[in-house]
C-alpha cells in the first residue's frame, strides 16, 4: 500500500468545481465543496444527493459524494458510488484517479493498479494517472517507479508532480543530476508550496554532496556516472551532457575553496557561463536555456538566490534586503505572464539525455 497524503485530494475540488467554466444545475454544489473544506461530510453529502434529482446526468454531483466519502473514509462508500457512475459521458482522468486511490485506501494495490491501466487506456496522455500508477511501485520497485513518472513526463509534461516524484527517487542515488534537473523543473512549474520549499532544500543538499572541495587545488564533482568507450566514441559527437554539467561546474568551483550559500550562488552563474561558451548548441537543455533567458533578461543572480532560500533563510533575507530592488525586477519578470518554464515535446527533458 502506498502512503498517500490528503493533498492529493484537495486538487481534486478545484479541478472538478471551481476549473470548470460551466454553469450548474443546482447551485447548491458550491455549498456542499464549502461543507467538504469544512469536513461537514455528511451535510455535503445530502445537498449533492438533492443536486442529483435535480441534474441526475452530471457528472460532478456523484463524483463530489464520492470524495466525501473518501474524505471520511467510508472507502468502500466511495468505491460503489464510483463504480454507478461509470459510465457517464463526462467522466475524466480524475475519476480513475480517485477509484484507484480508494482501493489502495482499503488495501488492495492489485485493483489500484488496474484502476490506473484502465484510465490509462481511456486517457493516454495523464499525467496524474502516470503518477499514481508510479506512487504503486515507488518503495517495492524504485526503478519501475522511475519508468512510469518518466512516461508520465513524457505524454504530459507540464504536470508537476511526476517531476517532483521522480526527483526525489534520483536525489538518493549516484545519478544525482537527473535529481537536480527534475526537481529544479518542477520548482518552475509548481511554485510557492510546501513541496517547492521542500524541494528547495533537497536540491541545495544534492549540490553539496556533489560539489566536493578535496583541497585548495581540487575540486570534484559527483554528479552522477559517466563511462565512454573511446574506441567507439565518435570525437564529432557532443559528451553526454552528465560530463558537461561537471566541467562547467569544476571550472566554476576554481574560485572557491568552499560550498556556502554565497559561494554557490555564484558558481550557479560561473557554471552556465562556461556552459554556455562551449557546450549549450550541442547539448541543448530546456532548464539551461531557461537559465540562459533569465541571464540574458538580468535577473539570473536573484533567481538563485530565491531557488534556494530555504536552505539558508538568514543568508536569503540578508541578500534580498541589500539588494531590494533586484529581487523586485525579479519577482516581476518570473511572475510576468509569458515567462514561466515552457515544456512539450520538442523540449521535454528525461533522464536518459544525461548519459
Amino acid at each position: 500500500m502506498k502512503t498517500k497524503n490528503y493533498f492529493v485530494l484537495l486538487i481534486f475540488l478545484s479541478i472538478n468545481i471551481y476549473a470548470q467554466n460551466k454553469a450548474f444545475k443546482c447551485e447548491k454544489v458550491y455549498d456542499a465543496v464549502k461543507l467538504i473544506d469544512e469536513q461537514k461530510y455528511n451535510e455535503a453529502i445530502k445537498i449533492l444527493e438533492e443536486c442529483e434529482k435535480v441534474d441526475p446526468s452530471e457528472y460532478t454531483y456523484p463524483y463530489e459524494i464520492a470524495l466525501a466519502k473518501s474524505y471520511s473514509k467510508d472507502y468502500d462508500g466511495a468505491i460503489k458510488k464510483l463504480i454507478e457512475i461509470k459510465n457517464y459521458k463526462d467522466i475524466k482522468d480524475n475519476y480513475y484517479q480517485l477509484l484507484g486511490n480508494n482501493y489502495d485506501y482499503k488495501g488492495d494495490s492489485a485493483m489500484a493498479i488496474k484502476t490506473y491501466d484502465e484510465g490509462l487506456k481511456k486517457f493516454p496522455k495523464s499525467g496524474r494517472l502516470y503518477l499514481e500508477k508510479g506512487v504503486m511501485y515507488e518503495s517495492s520497485k524504485p526503478i519501475e517507479a522511475i519508468k512510469i513518472y518518466e512516461k508520465g513526463i513524457e505524454v504530459e509534461p507540464m504536470y508537476p508532480s511526476n517531476y517532483y516524484r521522480v526527483a526525489k527517487i534520483y536525489l538518493k542515488t549516484n545519478d544525482r543530476l537527473s535529481g537536480l534537473i527534475y526537481g529544479e523543473i518542477f520548482m518552475n512549474l509548481e511554485r510557492t508550496t510546501s513541496r517547492t520549499q521542500e524541494m528547495s532544500k533537497l536540491l541545495y543538499e544534492g549540490y553539496k554532496n556533489s560539489l566536493l572541495f578535496v583541497s585548495q587545488n581540487q575540486k570534484k564533482t559527483e554528479f552522477c556516472p559517466a563511462i565512454i568507450d573511446a574506441e567507439k566514441y565518435e570525437k564529432n559527437k557532443a559528451l553526454p551532457l552528465c560530463m558537461n554539467f561537471a566541467y562547467g561546474f569544476v571550472v566554476a568551483m576554481m574560485d572557491y575553496n568552499d560550498f556556502t550559500y554565497d559561494n554557490f550562488v555564484q558558481m550557479r552563474k560561473k557554471f552556465l557561463k562556461e556552459y554556455q561558451n562551449v557546450k549549450i548548441k550541442n547539448a541543448p537543455n530546456v532548464l539551461l536555456n531557461y537559465f540562459k533567458t533569465m541571464d540574458e533578461n538580468k535577473v539570473y543572480d536573484a533567481y538563485n538566490y530565491y531557488i534556494f532560500q530555504i536552505a539558508n533563510k538568514n543568508a536569503f533575507a540578508e541578500w534580498q534586503t541589500k539588494n531590494k530592488d533586484e529581487y523586485d525586477s525579479f519577482v516581476e519578470w518570473y511572475t510576468k505572464s509569458g515567462n514561466e518554464l515552457k515544456i512539450d515535446s520538442k523540449n521535454i527533458f528525461i533522464s536518459d539525455q544525461i548519459k
